[in-house]
């Protein structure tokens, strides 16, 4: 419970500091209409939830099991930089798959996350519009 808590908490306060950092860059602090503040924190919000979400998709393609082979690749790359070459952590990539099938971690924060925030850029994007 903790962990997730902090998850959370980590991945929206980074969110919120690469909204405000958006939101700086086109200007925030030098508008006076609500338009244009309306546009600027829509757009800000939605292209970070946009990264967020992106990466959550990502992360699901890679527990699906999409870069295996590419990531048993580079830890047999690595394991010739030992000084025991026939000491692997794995044998073959059965044992490599089987290893990390047994790892679980969670990802959903990452998709939750996105999706708030592409949902406050659309409450953003309502008034804009009227």
């Amino acid at each position: 419970m903790k962990k997730t808590a902090l998850r959370y908490g980590i991945t929206v306060l980074v969110g919120l500091a690469l909204t405000f950092f958006a939101a700086l860059v086109q200007g925030v602090f030098g508008q006076t209409e609500n338009a244009a503040l309306m546009k600027i924190f829509c757009n800000a919000f939605f292209a970070v939830g946009a990264i967020l979400a992106c990466a959550g998709l990502l992360v699901v393609a890679t527990k699906g099991g999409a870069f295996d082979m590419l990531s048993f690749a580079v830890v047999l790359i690595f394991d010739l930089f030992r000084k025991d070459v026939n000491k692997r952590k794995y044998k073959d990539f059965y044992e490599y798959r089987q290893a990390k099938k047994e790892k679980k971690r969670s990802f959903a924060f990452l998709l939750i996350v996105g999706v708030i925030f592409i949902a406050i850029s659309l409450i953003f994007l309502i008034p804009y519009y009227n």
